[in-house]
């Protein structure tokens, strides 16, 4: 009985390998598309030279697909392996080998699990030699999870740490690795009878799962792919044979800034884009949910500090950002549509998943022309026209609340499908308005300017209706000017003082609305003791309002 069972599974795998190698897959051209036969463990090519291994668990892995695809500065290499048992198809393995051209790659994994048994896969790399190494973990201290009114509580943390491997004779630098946790997640769909659809992704758990181990052949780096069943695991790895951190300050601020600021600092890579705790109000519901917020996707902190350190690290997130939104954009040139739908949208305003979120797009476009003069990438450099232009044609097509005093506000979000105009909240008006003031600096287009102005005349006819009885602004203002919404810290702070610095670049006045809406804002944030980051601190002093914040000590040095 015994025997004949063992027979039947043998008869079984060979069956399904027969069909399968019986109808040739669409590739991209070439023999490594070919399907291959399976095997309990496979290696794939890395830019370096060296084989990358990987394993699931006894089961057999059989490569199905491999496609290139070139970015700037960046190219892809995706493989996908089948994972079979007993002849039936369990899931995938996806492997996407990100070169960046200064010869740094990352390398994504992502496990599909198809069934409901748990298992496990795993990566490994192979340092061959003489090796000495040490592993700079960023747990250093525990993370406060704290809860957000928002989107409650995000468990997740930073990456396990950054790998340093090193000849033993003479102490030279063989690699360095920033080393990922492994993510576990549920994919959740809804779907519209339109044939929209909103994707989020509800985490299961967050692994610290490294095994390193040196033996006389040297050290083997492996990352476990944990699964329970019917979901995605996920890690990442960025590999260079330069210092990714140059100066060791740097790397100490960037791991305390990840520990502090946990929750603003992508940590969760893939190769489709960073994902990031979203609010409560999205659908389907979930409490742990996850998605490709475009604020996120685009890697400002990476920017940022590439812009003041010039750290190697830093350089390879912000080339891999560039590559991640033109993945998330896909076909739809020009504008960058939100995946997953928010509740409260849907409920006031009719407004599923895709739809258009004006901040979002703003900040994407700015990105971009900021990464392509930061980087003298050319192609970047004209990124805010298109996102100009769709600012434009909103006034033109009426997508506006008008203010009966003068002027008007273009609408925070747009979709074909939506029941009425939505409301105008103030940082995203600000921040439209001084987009549209720096793209008519660039391109001299008297378009650009006249909507500014009519959406400074509107935020001035509002005036100091604005303000709330403590000081702060109120969020948004609604087509029948009420108000409501708690404002951001420093954001819309942070777009006042750019649009006074703004206009008087283009050779107009001050507003002195806009003076007191920031008066106002800075008091509030002084008596409710509320940090207020330098760079907001050195435009307040520079614009003449050091005297509400002089001694005051919620300042950080950097």
């Amino acid at each position: 009985m015994l025997k004949r069972k063992i027979w039947s599974k043998i008869l079984c795998s060979m069956l399904v390998l027969m069909i399968l190698t019986s109808f040739p897959l669409n590739s991209t051209g070439g023999d490594e598309n070919k399907i291959s036969e399976p095997s309990e463990r496979v290696s794939l090519a890395l830019p370096n030279s060296t084989q990358l291994h990987l394993e699931a668990n006894g089961l057999l892995l059989q490569k199905t697909t491999s496609s290139n695809k070139t970015y700037i500065r960046s190219m892809d290499q995706t493989t996908v392996y089948d994972l079979f048992e007993d002849g039936e198809n369990l899931g995938s393995i996806k492997v996407t080998v990100r070169e960046i051209d200064n010869g740094d790659f990352f390398i994504f994994t992502q496990l599909q699990n198809k069934s409901s048994k748990g298992y496990s896969a795993s990566i490994s790399y192979p340092i061959s030699g003489n090796v000495q190494y040490d592993l700079i973990d960023f747990e250093r201290q525990e993370i406060q999870h704290e809860h957000d009114n928002v989107s409650g509580v995000d468990p997740t943390t930073y990456p396990i740490g950054l790998l340093k491997v090193n000849e033993n004779e003479n102490e030279n630098l063989v690699t360095n690795m920033m080393i990922s946790r492994n993510y576990v997640t549920k994919e959740l769909i809804k779907k519209y009878e339109n044939g929209d659809k909103s994707v989020v992704r509800e985490l299961t758990s967050e692994n610290k799962n490294l095994n390193l181990i040196k033996d006389n052949n040297g050290l083997t780096v492996t990352l476990p792919l944990h699964s329970v069943g019917n979901d995605l695991s996920e890690n990442w790895v960025l590999v260079a044979q330069e210092p990714l951190f140059k100066k060791e300050q740097a790397l100490d601020e960037w791991i305390s800034q990840s520990t502090k600021h946990y929750k603003e600092i992508n940590k969760w890579y893939t190769a489709e884009g960073p994902y990031t705790k979203l609010p409560w109000s999205i659908e389907p519901e979930t409490k742990l949910g996850y998605g490709r917020n475009l604020v996120r996707v685009q890697d400002k902190k990476a920017l940022n500090y590439y812009e003041t350190t010039q750290e190697r690290y830093f350089y390879d997130l912000l080339l891999n950002s560039i590559a991640n939104l033109f993945i998330f954009q896909g076909d739809k040139k020009g504008l960058w549509e939100t995946e997953y739908t928010s509740t409260w949208l849907k409920k006031d305003y009719g407004i599923n998943a895709p739809y258009i979120d004006t901040r979002h797009n703003e900040k994407i476009a700015l990105f971009l022309k900021e990464a392509g003069n930061i980087l003298d990438i050319k192609e970047l450099k004209n990124s805010t026209i298109i996102y100009a232009d769709f600012l434009v044609n909103q006034a033109k097509n009426g997508n506006i609340i008008e203010v009966p005093k003068g002027g008007y506000l273009v609408t925070d979000y747009y979709s074909p499908q939506q029941a009425k105009k939505t409301h105008v909240s103030l940082n995203h008006a600000l921040g439209e308005m001084n987009f549209l003031l720096e793209t008519y600096q660039q391109t001299k287009g008297e378009s650009y300017i006249d909507v500014a102005r009519n959406m400074r005349r509107g935020v001035e006819s509002i005036g100091e209706k604005w303000l709330r009885e403590n000081g702060d602004v109120w969020y948004q203002v609604n087509g029948d000017f009420t108000f409501e919404g708690t404002d951001y810290p420093l954001l819309t702070l942070e777009d006042l003082l750019k649009s006074q610095q703004t206009w008087e670049a283009v050779g107009e006045k001050r507003s002195e609305i806009f003076d007191r809406l920031i008066r106002s804002k800075t008091q509030y944030l002084v008596e409710s003791k509320q940090e207020i980051l330098r760079p907001v601190a050195i435009s307040l002093i520079n614009q003449g309002f050091g005297d509400i914040i002089e001694g005051y000590n919620n300042i950080p040095k950097f």
